[in-house]
């Protein structure tokens, strides 16, 4: 039999050791179980901060590139041309009137006297009644106000008023009277055309009855009361002087209401692109109008804006236009005396553009600054399209653009490039069948 080795005890006896030495033993388990634990868990965070070399520049490097695309697009392209340009009557009549020719002999019907010679002795004339406004359109026949108690209207007739008619004249001024008041029904001939006659001093006394004045004392029409218009209706462009007024000079500026004209300043950078007859669209920011036309002519390089012809009519114009005269002489003497020396910038040199409306342009263009596109050139039909972006050029000169295939594959494309528009240019390809709508091209990256 085994001898079991007892300890021995306070008592003399000897106890059994067995328990002891197992407990010792699991407690030095325990313990290299724990470190080795506590080495593992060392190892792994160590781990997660010790990288070697190519792991650090990997993590520090810079990301991926990315590619962006878009789609080839078929679509109709049409290339243009844009500029301003300004609205202009072609013809502007300016109404001048002067104290020696107002009123002659007629007065108004209320029987109020309304003498030259009032006007006359007082060196001045005034509005007595306005009867229209900037913006009306008067027709043949209509009042346009009144002067120092005498009408003035409008009559159709290409001759200006140059002299007073009376009974016993002939002319061509006489024979437009006739027609004019014919065509208001007031004159139905008795007279030689172009002889003022019993019948045609009959015609001017009941229009002026018409209007509800007194005819002339001399049965005629003075050159003060009538405006004589080759075309009518016109528009009313500004009136210068209201009731109470001395009238300005022009009193009256007026235009054919069909007669606005459109010319556009194209820089001549552009003007190989543009040629007689092409599609002209026109936008006014400020009425919102919309207008459309074909290019008309080209004119010669010029810094000078478009005008139309100003034609003076009325007894004040002669003295109006040697004021205006003198005036510019005045300022031109000034210049001359030390006011060349200008800062200003000179004015930019463009080809005038004159644009043939497909209708008469609305007179509340008149004056205005416009948007002037003109088509210069549109694909037949659809075509291939691409971003501008999407364009490359190598130093050889090959233009191609980059297809990204569905597996990520890039592929250079050679194309030839054709008319652009809003950010897309026409492309075609060098062979057929190498580019269709919906492949996606690289852009950037």
């Amino acid at each position: 039999m085994t001898q079991l080795d007892y300890p021995a005890t306070e008592s003399g006896g000897r106890q059994p050791v067995r328990g002891s030495r197992l407990t010792r033993r699991r407690r030095v388990l325990l313990s290299v179980g724990v470190a080795a634990a506590l080495l593992a868990v060392g190892g792994l965070i160590g781990a997660s901060f010790v990288k070697s070399p190519q792991q650090l520049a990997a993590d520090t490097g810079a990301p991926p590139a990315t590619v962006v695309t878009a789609p080839v697009v078929s679509q109709v392209l049409t290339s243009s041309v844009q500029m301003r340009g300004v609205v202009y009557p072609t013809a502007q009549y300016d109404v001048y009137v002067s104290a020696s020719s107002s009123g002659t002999g007629s007065s108004a019907a209320s029987g109020s006297s309304a003498s030259s010679s009032a006007g006359a002795s007082t060196g001045a004339v005034y509005v007595t009644k306005s009867e229209v406004a900037a913006g009306d359109t008067v027709t043949n026949g209509e009042q346009l106000a009144e002067l120092d108690g005498a009408p003035l209207f409008v009559l159709a007739g290409p001759v200006p008023a140059w002299r007073d008619l009376t009974p016993g004249e002939s002319g061509p001024d006489v024979t437009e009277l006739q027609n004019a008041l014919a065509s208001l029904g007031f004159y139905d001939g008795g007279d030689t055309s172009g002889y003022f006659g019993p019948a045609t001093q009959d015609a001017v006394a009941a229009y002026y009855e018409h209007l509800g004045y007194t005819p002339p004392a001399d049965g005629g029409v003075p050159a003060a009361d009538v405006v004589f218009l080759p075309s009518l209706p016109a528009r009313v462009l500004a009136v210068n002087g209201t009731t109470g007024q001395q009238p300005g000079q022009p009193f009256l500026e007026l235009a054919a209401r069909s007669s606005l004209a459109l010319t556009g300043e194209l820089p001549p950078a552009y003007v190989g692109q543009v040629r007689p007859g092409l599609s002209v669209s026109v936008y006014d920011e400020v009425t919102g109008i919309h207008a459309t036309g074909k290019v008309a002519d080209l004119g010669a390089a010029t810094t000078t804006v478009p005008t139309g012809t100003v034609v003076d009519i009325g007894s004040g114009a002669a003295s109006a236009s040697q004021a205006a005269s003198a005036s510019s002489a005045s300022s031109a003497s000034s210049d001359s005396q030390g006011n060349s020396g200008s800062s200003g910038t000179a004015p930019a040199t463009f080809i005038p553009l004159a644009v043939r409306p497909t209708h008469p342009l609305a007179p509340a263009l008149n004056g205005e600054n416009v948007l002037i596109t003109v088509q210069t050139g549109q694909t037949e039909g659809p075509v291939l399209t691409v971003p501008v972006a999407a364009i490359v050029t190598s130093a050889s000169g090959t233009t191609y653009v980059t297809v990204v295939g569905a597996n990520g594959r890039q592929a250079g494309i050679p194309v030839t490039t054709g008319i652009s528009e809003n950010g897309y240019v026409q492309v075609t390809p060098a062979k057929p069948g190498m580019l269709a709508a919906g492949d996606r091209v690289v852009v950037s990256g």
